[in-house]
């Protein structure tokens, strides 16, 4: 899946590519761990990452929850008591988050945060960078079918 900013060159491609264990059937969590290669550029910087951030029902989950952010369904960010701003789709390993900042038929901007092994190269702290992407309902419609027939090589296991 891509999500790619209809305003300049930034993007986040999101791929699973295997279970993180092969053969481990017994823990519910060990097994449904997916491999995901990411992709990604904001700016001027480009970079990747491989990393078992996603569970099945969570990635699952992640399309369901785009889905719902292409047809207006999701409440835009609000600042948390600290007066920042986090995201709404969260997954267990604090990799990936998303929240959507604006909706209009035309445009969701979706704030995708990027966190530790998945942000940048030259950002240091561990939990700050995020990007802003302006994507069409209908692209992002798009980015999500693309999404779900990529995971039905990964059913849930054990």
């Amino acid at each position: 899946m891509e999500l790619r900013d209809a305003a300049g060159s930034d993007y986040l491609s999101l791929e699973p590519m295997s279970y993180q264990f092969e053969d481990v059937h017994t823990d519910p969590y060990e097994a449904n761990w997916l491999l995901i290669d990411g992709r990604a550029r904001c700016g001027s910087e480009e970079w990747n990452f491989l990393e078992p951030c996603l569970l099945v029902e969570e990635a699952r989950s992640l399309g369901t929850w785009l889905m719902r952010a292409a047809r207006g369904l999701i409440e835009p960010l609000a600042a948390d008591g600290m007066d920042s701003l986090q995201p709404t789709q969260t997954h267990l390993e604090p990799n990936l988050g998303f929240g959507v900042v604006s909706f209009d038929p035309a445009a969701v901007v979706l704030r995708v945060f990027l966190w530790l092994e998945s942000q940048p190269p030259s950002v240091t702290s561990e939990r700050e960078f995020y990007m802003d992407l302006t994507i069409g309902p209908r692209d992002l419609r798009h980015a999500v079918a693309e999404w779900e027939a990529e995971l039905a090589e990964f059913p849930a296991r054990a």
